[in-house]
Order: C-alpha cells, then structure tokens, then sequence
C-alpha cells in the first residue's frame, strides 16, 4: 500500500515538473526583464508609432521611434515621422533598459562596452545573415547576456526567430521580446505571445505567432536570449 502511494506521489511530482518546464515563473524576474516590461508599457498600440520597412536607398533610419544615446554619443537616428521597424524597435528599448540599468548601478563605470563599438554591436542585433541568431550573438559577444534555452525563458527576453518557407518559397524573419508561451487545450506549447513592430499591428503591437510549415516558426532557427548586465565587462 504505502510503495502505491509513494508511486503515485513520485509520479505526480513528475508530470508536474513537466508541466513547470515551459510555463512562465511566478516567482520575481530578472531585475532586467522587469526594466524591459516596464518600458514596453510606454509605447502606444494604436498605430501612432507606425511601422515601415525602407527599401534599399529610400531611407538610412535605424528602425527606432526616437533619436538614442549611448554614453553620451548618440548612436541610433529616428525616421522623420517616428516609424520603426522590428530590430530597431527591439534595440531601441535594449538601449533604453540598458541606460536605466546603469543608472542604478554606477553610469559610464559600469558599462560593458564604449560608444565606439556600438555599431558592431547594432550589427550583431539587425542580424549578419539568413537564419542567424541576432539579438544573442551581440549580447554574447559583448559579455552582457546568453543565449537561453526554450525551458529558460521569461517575459523580457529577447527574441529572434524566423519562419519555414511560405508557399512562395519566402523565408522571412522577426525580432521580438518574449512575452508568454501559447498552448493548445493539452498543454502543448504551439507557438509564443510577444511585442514588437509590424505591418500586421501597424507598427508597435503584441502579437502570436506559432510553429509550423507553410511560413510558421522554424524551432530550430528560434534564437532567445536574456541580457544580462552585472556580467559585462570594460
């Protein structure tokens, strides 16, 4: 009787420890995390802050809302009419959270990296070739964050991801901030809720996007990663 129930006990302690491996923690985010929600609250979802794409020689913006500094220099130009694009976007509130977070913790001496090198670093994030991983590379190579695996994530992560080829045999690709897993009435999860800019929300908007052929989520080339800043070194 008592091995049955000790069985029973083992097994639910199993099934729920599976249950646990992709939901989003309760428990308090990463003080990071938590700056990147925060801020992402500010933006409008109404179209005010709108997206475009430029084609090539119609535009040299950064894909950000606004103008951005970075230790003083500034390092990202807005397009005239405030309009982004989706890894401008993304950067643009890296670079904020980033900024608060040195305030906290010590300004310009705390900081992983000097101004000069940020244009390596934004050309890691916009991402150097087909399937790569973005956001990921950039804050590894700086030393200021990882890249995670899918059991590790939590809202404000970062995300980079693209999709199978569609029925025009297009592959296309998204960068993004995590916000929460989506499941089918099982508990399986078949695709992610995130923010960041697109035609489909005319500009700054939340959106799901889910696995799949035929233009859905390729797994294997869906890249997150955390920042983590207490890491980084001069």
């Amino acid at each position: 009787m008592l091995n049955r129930i000790a069985c029973k006990i083992l097994l639910l302690i199993l099934l729920l420890g599976g249950m646990a491996q992709f939901s989003v923690a309760a428990a308090p985010l990463p003080e990071f995390n938590q700056i990147v929600l925060n801020l992402i609250k500010e933006y409008p979802t109404d179209g005010t802050i709108g997206y475009w794409w430029p084609r090539n020689g119609e535009s040299n913006y950064d894909g950000c809302s606004r103008n951005l500094f970075y230790r003083g220099k500034q390092v990202m130009d807005r397009e005239s009419e405030g309009r982004t694009y989706c890894c401008g976007l993304t950067l643009e509130v890296f670079l904020r959270a980033y900024n608060l977070w040195l305030e906290k913790h010590g300004g310009d001496e705390a900081a992983a990296f000097a101004a000069d090198r940020w244009p390596r670093f934004q050309r890691l994030w916009f991402v150097l070739e087909l399937n790569g991983p973005g956001p990921s590379s950039a804050v590894e190579e700086f030393g200021i964050g990882r890249t995670l695996a899918f059991e590790e994530v939590l809202p404000g992560d970062f995300l980079n991801y693209w999709r199978t080829k569609n029925k025009k045999g297009k592959i296309t690709g998204h960068s993004v901030i995590f916000l929460d897993w989506v499941r089918d009435d099982q508990g399986n999860i078949t695709g992610f809720k995130y923010w960041s800019s697109q035609p489909s929300t005319d500009g700054v908007g939340e959106r799901i996007e889910s696995f799949g052929p035929d233009g859905g989520v390729e797994k294997k080339y869906t890249f997150f990663c955390r920042v983590e800043p207490d890491k980084g070194k001069k």
